[in-house]
């Protein structure tokens, strides 16, 4: 399904992965994998790709699964990424925003902050943002856009080694 944005990101569409798009969405997934090495310390395999289980890439794609993969475009073109999953937390589930990636030479137009405005809202309860403690610029980028966003509320997440996290649109303690 393409969503089409304000007529001033007319450029943009955002899609909700199908399974014709697994091939797209794992390769897609080697790059970001590539840029997060910086961050992540991780490998190539033996093969020259990065660990990706196509089966796990292809659950992204189920039209009723619990966790989803959206394919961001601008001018029809693949310029980006985003995982959605539900996971285990604080005694519960809470939705992720887990990861977001946006190809280079699609940065700095807007294209990160159209999803999130498309993808969050689109589910109730609260959502959790973790960004890698490393990933200066993704940590920057989601400062700003905590400010910029229409959400109820934002609040610093559990303490994790590896990551910054951030509750957003939870409920506020009294």
């Amino acid at each position: 399904m393409t969503v089409p944005l304000q007529p001033a990101d007319s450029r943009f569409a955002i899609e909700r992965a199908t399974r014709e798009d697994q091939v797209l969405l794992f390769r897609m997934l080697q790059f970001y994998y590539f840029e997060a090495t910086q961050w992540s310390g991780e490998d190539l395999l033996e093969d020259g790709l990065f660990e990706s289980d196509p089966a796990g890439v292809a659950s992204y794609c189920e039209p009723d699964g619990v966790d989803a993969a959206w394919l961001l475009k601008v001018d029809g073109h693949p310029a980006g990424v985003v995982l959605v999953e539900l996971i285990p937390f604080e005694g519960g589930q809470i939705r992720e925003l887990a990861d977001l990636f946006v190809m280079p030479k699609y940065r700095g137009l807007g294209l990160a902050e159209a999803a999130t405005r498309k993808i969050v809202p689109g589910h109730e309860g609260p959502w959790l943002v973790s960004v890698f403690r490393k990933d200066e610029r993704a940590l920057r980028y989601w400062q700003g856009a905590f400010a910029r966003l229409p959400f109820r509320s934002v609040q610093p997440g559990p303490h994790h080694a590896l990551f910054h996290q951030f509750i957003i649109n939870g409920d506020v303690p009294d």
